[in-house]
């Protein structure tokens, strides 16, 4: 599979007025000559500089980290149940069926194993939220951290390895891949329900991932970037 591959994600969160104001409220378009709220997405003008000429264009305003997680704390993001930020927009995550937690969920259980074998501190959890700025804070379905304490999100440079489960077809989830590797993640994991493998990919890059393979459900799995870490993937179709 080609990590690089177009992905189309479902419409993003639209927001409201009272969300909106809260922003502006924040300072968030302090960078803008003017900023608006049109069908749910917020659009400005950016301040021009000095040597720019003058305009009026506006362009989609990306909402950063710290922007996302106010309108949480706030509560405005309590209807959506869990959410995540990708590319400056605030997506619904979908319902997780019995295959996705199931297979999730042991994948958990035996990296935790398989850590603490080899005498390894990273804490394994489920369901993160990681802190990719500026503008991306993605929940994933596995994380490997250096950093499990702490308030807000998981910091990125704390974060050893990523994996994602997916019961449906796996573009998605790769695309995300390609956001991990942008942003430094050292491994990922795709887990392929429908397909009964794992995609093993490593040594990121702007451009995403320059290095993969593929093992096969029923093989044995091992962490490429953290050493004599190994799990056993039998049972998990």
């Amino acid at each position: 599979m080609n990590v690089e591959t177009a992905i189309r994600r479902p419409a993003p969160v639209k927001l409201t007025v009272t969300d909106f104001r809260l922003l502006k409220r924040a300072g968030v378009f302090a960078g803008y000559s003017k900023s608006e709220l049109l069908d749910g997405k917020l659009w400005g003008a950016p301040v021009q500089g000095e040597d720019e000429p003058e305009s009026d264009a506006v362009h989609p305003i990306k909402l950063r980290v710290e922007d996302y997680l106010r309108l949480h704390e706030a509560g405005a993001l309590d209807k959506y149940g869990r959410t995540e930020l990708i590319d400056g927009a605030i997506y619904a995550m979908n319902p997780q069926h019995r295959p996705h937690v199931r297979i999730k969920s042991e994948l958990a259980f035996r990296l935790r194993l398989a850590l603490e074998a080899i005498g390894s501190t990273l804490f394994v959890g489920i369901e993160g939220t990681v802190a990719m700025p500026p503008n991306d804070a993605p929940e994933a379905d596995i994380i490997v951290t250096s950093e499990p304490e702490g308030e807000g999100p998981f910091p990125v440079s704390s974060i050893a390895l990523l994996a994602e489960v997916a019961d449906a077809p796996i573009r998605l989830d790769l695309g995300q891949a390609h956001r991990y590797a942008a942003h430094g993640v050292p491994e990922t994991w795709i887990v392929d329900v429908k397909g009964t493998a794992i995609h093993r990919l490593w040594s990121p890059t702007a451009e995403g991932y320059a290095q993969r393979d593929e093992v096969r459900f029923g093989e044995r799995i091992e962490a490429v970037t953290i050493k004599g870490l190994t799990v056993a993937t039998d049972g998990l179709r």
